[in-house]
Order: structure tokens, then sequence, then C-alpha cells
């Protein structure tokens, strides 16, 4: 971590434990204060008012420096999901609502569960897929999607898909790569060649890292259905 990124840390850190500690002191942190309060009395050597109006900032008081100390470790947590605030999963038992189907064609997809564990507001998360084939026999980025990421929320992010046909039209022979739909019939059609490739999936939030996950796509032939797997980071 590098000396901008530790201030940044340090800077959230202490903001998220101020603030949390600030908000709940006249919370759940005041029926604990009281005793926080006169331990600190005791220990210095001061003695208990009977002015109320002292009695309270005192309770207060306890109850914030009581608040520091519990906020700043949740702080801690809070600002590692800030810093690094996705998480990625690949799964293959979801089905795009973009894709028509019946009993005679049926299509599986590939998809990216990405889940925004940071308290922000994540806008234009852009979805790529690192080493798609291109035109020119080489292999480069090719974007799937744009979307924002609400506090805590969850988006599916579709990346390959597979049809099977019954007889007598065949099975596709490759796989599909998801992405913006030309308008021209076909256009933007990108398929990796053989029954089964590696992808290297990349989720970038406009103003926070990246999150990259490997995994293996292939077509199951026997159960004639579109399979994946994460490869281990």
């Amino acid at each position: 971590m590098n000396w901008k990124r530790t201030r940044l840390f340090i800077r959230r850190w202490l903001g998220y434990t101020l603030h949390d500690a600030f908000a709940q002191t006249f919370g759940w942190l005041t029926l604990f204060g009281s005793s926080v309060s006169g331990f600190m009395l005791a220990k210095f050597g001061v003695s208990v008012t009977n002015d109320q109006f002292t009695n309270s900032i005192v309770v207060a008081v306890g109850g914030f420096v009581l608040g520091v100390g519990v906020y700043a470790i949740i702080g801690f947590f809070k600002t590692r999901r800030y810093m690094q605030p996705l998480a990625l999963s690949i799964t293959d038992d979801v089905r795009s609502p973009d894709f028509s189907f019946n009993d005679q064609v049926r299509g599986y997809n590939v998809a990216a569960i990405v889940q925004n564990r940071s308290d922000m507001h994540w806008k234009d998360c852009t979805a790529h897929v690192m080493n798609a084939p291109l035109y020119d026999g080489s292999t480069g980025p090719r974007f799937v999607e744009k979307f924002d990421l609400p506090p805590k929320s969850k988006k599916t992010v579709y990346i390959a898909y597979w049809f099977s046909r019954e007889p007598p039209n065949p099975d596709d022979k490759d796989i599909g790569l998801t992405g913006p739909v030309d308008a021209c019939f076909g256009g933007n059609v990108c398929r990796v060649p053989g029954p089964a490739t590696t992808l290297h999936i990349r989720i970038r939030p406009q103003d926070a890292d990246a999150k990259d996950v490997h995994c293996r796509v292939w077509i199951d032939t026997t159960a004639r259905r579109l399979r994946a797997e994460p490869l281990p980071e």
C-alpha cells in the first residue's frame, strides 16, 4: 500500500470512527457511559457531583470515549471494505432475461455476481472480459456492461452463453461472449473457439480499485449445458 492509499485509509478510518461514535453517544452508549464516567472520575480522584447537567455531560463524554474504542475496531473493517469494496463469484445457474428459448432451443449462461460490500454508491462500474478474442487474431479487453452499485447491493453480469438445440439443428460448437448489441443482425458477435476456455473478468468502479476473477468455462456435452468454475487467484 503506497503513501497516498495509506493516507486515504487513515482518513476514512478516522471518519468512520468519529462519525459512528458521535452518532451513538446519546444512543446505546449512554447506557454504558455512566459506568465508564464513574470509573474515570474515581481514577482521577474526582468526586461525583449532584449537578444533573454536569453528570449528563460526564456521561456523554464517557459514552463517547467508549464509542471511540468500539467504533475504531468496527471502522477498521468498514474502511477495508471501502478500499476493496467488490466481491466476485462465478455461477452457471442463472439465465439471462434477454434470451428467448423454448423446448427446441435452450440457452445457458455464465455470470459474475458482483457484490458491493461497502456503504458507498459506486457509479459507472464497468465489466470487461480481458482476454477476449479480437478480430486480428489477438486477445484483449471486451466491454460487457456498465452499471451502478448501490451500497450493500448485488449485480448479475452475464459473461458467456451457449445454446443447445434439438435435431436436426446442432448445438453451438463454440462459447459466445456477452457484449453490447450492434444495430445490424448478428453484429458484435464474439465467440471463443472450442469447447473450453479460461476467462479473465474485471469489474472496475469509477473511483475504486478493480476486482479480477479468473474462471474456467466449458461445454458439458453429456449434460448439454454450459459450466463454469472459478480458478485460484
